[in-house]
Parts: structure tokens; C-alpha cells; sequence
């Protein structure tokens, strides 16, 4: 896989065998799976963060006396029929508190726009 490449998730990997793949049990939830989905994950930018915080559940506390954090990355849904723009083949990104997630594959979502994180083992080259 190279940035530029073609690619659509691998039905074998990703699916259940129900669903016409490999897998006993499905990577995310079953309905997830009868629908053809793969849940991403994407950074979530400065206007994302500040709408989170402007959301009056957000402010203050919670129940340990802790400030209330932010999430640091989004979830986007790949579909099964879709295909992808690969805009890295090999990256690390942080997707949450501490350290970086490596084994991900950078892809665009060129429905929505997105630019997604995605593990390279879940997607195939068309």
C-alpha cells in the first residue's frame, strides 16, 4: 500500500462469517457488522473542542473532583462498498490520552472529507 492507492476494507478481516467474511465475533458491535461497518478514528480539531466545552454537561467537575477532559479524537464509519484515498500508508497518530497508536493507515474519506486513522491490516489495495 502507497499514498495514492485505492483501497476498500478487507471483507475477510473485518466481517464476520454471517456477513460473508472470516471473523467468528465482529470487531465493533453486531449491528455494526450486519450493516457493513468499520468504526475509524479521526483527531478532532480546535472548533470541535471548544463546541464540546460550550455543551453545559461539559463544565466543571466530575464526580472525583476532576476536571472534566475533552476527547481527543472522533469516530468516523467506514463502509464495506466504499472505497478510500490513502494519504499515508504508515503512520502513528494520537487518538487519546498518552501515547501514539502506531500500525495505522492515514485515509480520506472522500464522501465526507474526513481524514481518518485506520489499523493497515483492515484495508486492502483495489
Amino acid at each position: 500500500m502507497r499514498k495514492g492507492d485505492l483501497v476498500r476494507l478487507k471483507v475477510e478481516v473485518c466481517f464476520t462469517r454471517r456477513e460473508g467474511g472470516g471473523r467468528e465475533f465482529p470487531l465493533g458491535s453486531y449491528r455494526d457488522d450486519s450493516e457493513g461497518l468499520v468504526r475509524s478514528y479521526c483527531p478532532m480539531t480546535e472548533e470541535e473542542r471548544d463546541a464540546w466545552y460550550e455543551k453545559p454537561g461539559n463544565r466543571g467537575f466530575d464526580s472525583a473532583g476532576e476536571s472534566k477532559l475533552p476527547p481527543v479524537s472522533r469516530a468516523v464509519m467506514l463502509h464495506r462498498e466504499r472505497t478510500y484515498i490513502v494519504l499515508r500508508a504508515r503512520a502513528r497518530a494520537r487518538l487519546s490520552y498518552g501515547n501514539a497508536t502506531p500500525g495505522l493507515a492515514k485515509l480520506l474519506d472522500t464522501l465526507t472529507g474526513d481524514e481518518t486513522y485506520v489499523k493497515r491490516h483492515l484495508v486492502e489495495v483495489i
